[in-house]
């Protein structure tokens, strides 16, 4: 279980500490940011199962996951519509977020 958790913990550590290439332009950004979401899920549902983080935590991360997946989805429609700025703001609004609740599963979820 601890192995599972730690290779949760380096996806979620972005591209770099992979020693995979760092995303250029916004669509690669936009895909890097969906796959972190997508691990934050995982490890979430990991953390809950093997009890690191309790129901109500791993509600209100939840929450904020669906916020974020909200804000980049707001995103991606933006740079669509050629909001290049807006898209940019909302894309760094969102990796905040995940970063964050990145922090938080890699300090609970492992306990």
């Amino acid at each position: 279980m601890k192995s599972f958790l730690v290779a949760i913990c380096l996806t979620l550590t972005g591209c770099q500490a992979l020693g995979l290439p760092t995303p250029q332009g916004f669509d690669q950004q936009l895909a890097q940011a969906y796959g972190i979401h997508t691990a934050v899920v995982s490890a979430t549902a990991t953390a809950l199962t093997a009890g690191s983080i309790s129901a109500a935590d791993a509600q209100s991360v939840q929450g904020l996951e669906q916020n974020a997946r909200t804000i980049l989805d707001t995103a991606k429609t933006a740079e669509t519509a050629g909001d290049t700025a807006g898209a940019q703001k909302d894309l760094a609004l969102a990796m905040t977020a995940l970063t964050a609740l990145q922090t938080y599963l890699n300090t609970h979820g492992s306990k």
